[in-house]
């Protein structure tokens, strides 16, 4: 099972939002991907499950965790593997 892990928005600044960090002083507890084919959006969850932010149509860098389902809790494992991210944006 994968989840994201780290959503880096490419704009001028740089936004980063990372789960188990804090943005305005609510701690990033999930980052969801919810476009479709015709939009690209993320949310970025917080501890009461309430929307910190939403990114929709913005040049992306996402980062995936790994997780073994069917094992022992030390086979989890985080990639960071470029050909494992996943890089979206507005379609033009």
């Amino acid at each position: 099972m994968q989840v994201i892990q780290k959503l880096t928005v490419v704009s001028n600044p740089t936004r980063i939002f990372e789960v188990g960090t804090e943005v305005n002083k609510r701690e990033v507890i999930e980052i969801k991907q919810v476009g479709d084919d015709n939009i690209s959006e993320f949310w970025v969850i917080d501890e009461n499950e309430q929307i910190i932010v939403s990114v929709e149509n913005c040049p992306v860098i996402v980062e995936w965790q790994e997780f073994v389902e069917d094992g022992p809790a030390e086979t989890v494992k985080t990639e960071n593997d470029p050909q494992q991210r996943v890089i979206s944006g507005a379609k033009n």
